[in-house]
């Protein structure tokens, strides 16, 4: 392929705000004149990827990538500078200069397979509109899906021949080689080629920018095996970094509610009969288990997801199997087993989207999911069965990036397993794998008598004067960049909370700055306080995650508790002040002279019964 002419080049970028291009990737934030987010290109828990409109750039000042619009689009969706370029024009319909005439060598390995697989996705449509693709139609229109439907996804049918896609391929200038390549065609024994796909319904399967890069096949058959058949890894296909119909998802996505939502389905079919209802945020993994790169990719256009996964016993362990996928890319996770028999569609076409909508809004959360198939599987009465959990649960929770997450997620399994032995096996296996030090953070539980049980922040470990400095930095930032959670944290965080030191100066001074009247956000601290380094570091990486909204209220309602333990032991220091001396120098005799009162060396109540 020709060079593409520097005015058009030119062109396509005066045509663009690079704020609006960076913006339908990344939740952009306003930081003076510029705007910040997380970057999307490495893993970060404080902002480093700024853009500049000024000068119509991007740049991670923690990875290093940054460049123009174009070079966005080549980091994001993994384009050669002229498919950036062809994409953004074609957008704005800038006509890109094509050079004609070249053979698939001259353009290269990667351009010859594109041609050939747009090339076979136009030959599987002719075949399905023929009369040999009758069978194939009436299993469509069986599944609910009319002409509209498969003209608007563009689904067909593999002839039932051996090289009918081949033989229409070479009378175009393509042959086996490149069907090859493009995994339409396998290799004989004896040198030739013949057809991949025979007697299927053919799903085309797009990327990002809706190009299609291969093509999930159904039979039609039920002696042809398997069922569902994908076509192999190429140089534009590899199955651990696509989502099935995500680029027709992608904006449903994005706006449904705030902060957005995706569903997450088993097959193609569930997925596409979701979009014909309205449902228009559904995808689906490649058949295989569900990746890492796969998460990731959700996690450029939501935090949450929802499995919607078959309510069998495969269903079961592949929804925990894939939330244990999830969970660690810090992504919110809920499931719906489907009742056993029905898939997608059936309830589509029977209850309607209102009542599947429902479904989803009742979705199980996924800790309390993974506890149930769990205790399912085991026995928790025996010891080897509640290993078994506890050992499991644990595993899940300590793949949370988040410290604050980890930190409810402990305490919701200590509330479900108050009894002793239950509890015990939890936090054996929580020590286990995160430590003493560590595992005393996260779950520590008072034993006093109806106290309330629950993680707490606490201790002189370098882990937890970690989590300390975060759950401060979140109070923080929530009070100058949120204006909504303003008033809440003003009315139960005093500068007293804040134990280091630049955050309580911060916080003191945007406390000044309200009782004098003024307005206080970031723009204005960062300039009240240009002289101090200190703070000026502090307030530039103040987190900017969109769940932080979400999260300051388990920071305050920590608080809380924190107080009112605090209150607790100096009730009773002042009751041992007050003590006759026979009570005994380490408690405090109560009425009825069976329980004795002290203080463990953690500063929390104890109770012990005495004789």
């Amino acid at each position: 392929m020709g060079l593409i002419p520097q005015d058009v080049i030119d062109q396509v970028l005066a045509a663009y705000d690079v704020v609006d291009v960076v913006g339908r990737y990344v939740p952009l934030k306003p930081a003076g004149r510029s705007f910040k987010a997380l970057c999307p290109f490495h893993e970060e828990k404080t902002p480093s990827f700024t853009v500049n409109p000024d000068r119509q750039t991007f740049k991670c000042f923690g990875c290093g990538k940054g460049g123009d619009i174009f070079r966005f689009l080549m980091e994001q969706e993994g384009l050669t500078f002229p498919e950036a370029v062809r994409t953004l024009a074609r957008d704005r319909g800038i006509t890109v200069p094509e050079v004609h005439g070249t053979t698939p060598e001259a353009e290269g390995r990667v351009e010859a397979v594109r041609r050939a697989l747009t090339a076979a996705q136009a030959f599987f449509v002719r075949c399905l509109q023929a009369d040999e693709g009758r069978e194939a139609r009436a299993y469509l229109t069986k599944r609910g899906y009319d002409e509209e439907a498969v003209r608007r996804f563009g689904l067909g049918y593999a002839p039932a021949a051996w090289d009918r896609l081949l033989q229409a391929a070479t009378k175009r200038g393509v042959d086996g080689t490149v069907l090859e390549d493009a995994g339409l065609a396998v290799l004989r024994p004896d040198g030739g080629h013949y057809d991949r796909f025979r007697h299927r319904v053919l799903f085309p399967i797009a990327d990002l920018q809706g190009r299609v890069i291969t093509f999930g096949a159904r039979a039609l058959n039920d002696e042809d095996q398997p069922k569902y058949l994908n076509g192999p890894e190429t140089v534009v296909f590899k199955k651990a970094n696509v989502l099935y119909a995500l680029d027709r998802a992608r904006d449903g996505i994005r706006k449904h509610a705030e902060g957005g939502q995706a569903l997450l389905m088993e097959g193609y079919t569930d997925v596409l009969t979701c979009h014909l209802h309205g449902i228009d945020r559904a995808v689906a993994g490649m058949g295989t288990a569900f990746t890492p790169q796969q998460a990731r990719l959700l996690k450029r256009f939501t935090k949450r997801v929802v499995l919607v996964y078959d309510g069998d016993e495969a269903g079961r362990t592949a929804a925990e199997r894939t939330l244990d996928i999830l969970l660690p890319e810090g992504l919110e996770v809920r499931v719906v087993l489907l009742p056993r028999g029905l898939d997608v569609d059936e309830i589509l076409l029977e209850e309607g989207p209102e009542a599947f909508e429902k479904r989803i809004a009742e979705a199980r959360d996924a800790l309390d999911f993974k506890l149930e198939v769990l205790e399912q599987k085991h026995d928790r009465s025996t010891p080897q069965g509640l290993a078994q959990i506890a050992r499991s649960v644990v595993a899940t929770i300590v793949k949370v990036p988040n410290f604050v997450v980890q930190a409810e997620f402990f305490r919701r399994v200590s509330e479900q397993h108050r009894e002793v032995s239950s509890e015990q096996a939890f936090r054996d296996e929580a020590r286990r794998r995160l430590g003493e030090d560590a595992e005393r953070a996260l779950y520590r539980s008072r034993r006093a008598e109806g106290a309330e049980q629950g993680p707490t922040v606490a201790g002189s470990s370098v882990l937890s004067q970690r989590m300390r400095r975060e759950a401060e930095e979140f109070l923080l930032a929530g009070y100058l960049l949120y204006p909504d959670q303003k008033e809440a944290i003003r009315r139960s965080v005093g500068p007293e909370d804040f134990t280091v030191p630049v955050l309580r100066r911060i916080y003191n001074a945007a406390l000044d700055l309200e009782e004098a009247g003024e307005a206080c956000d970031l723009r204005v601290m960062t300039a009240r306080l240009a002289e101090d380094a200190e703070a000026q570091e502090v307030l530039a990486g103040l987190p900017e995650d969109p769940t932080l909204e979400e999260r300051i209220p388990f920071q305050i309602e920590f608080l809380e508790r924190k107080r009112g333990k605090k209150r607790q032991v100096l009730e009773i220091r002042q009751q041992l002040a007050e003590a006759e001396p026979t009570s005994g120098a380490g408690g405090l005799n109560l009425p009825g002279g069976e329980t004795q009162v002290g203080e463990r060396s953690d500063g929390t109540a104890s109770r012990e019964q005495v004789g």
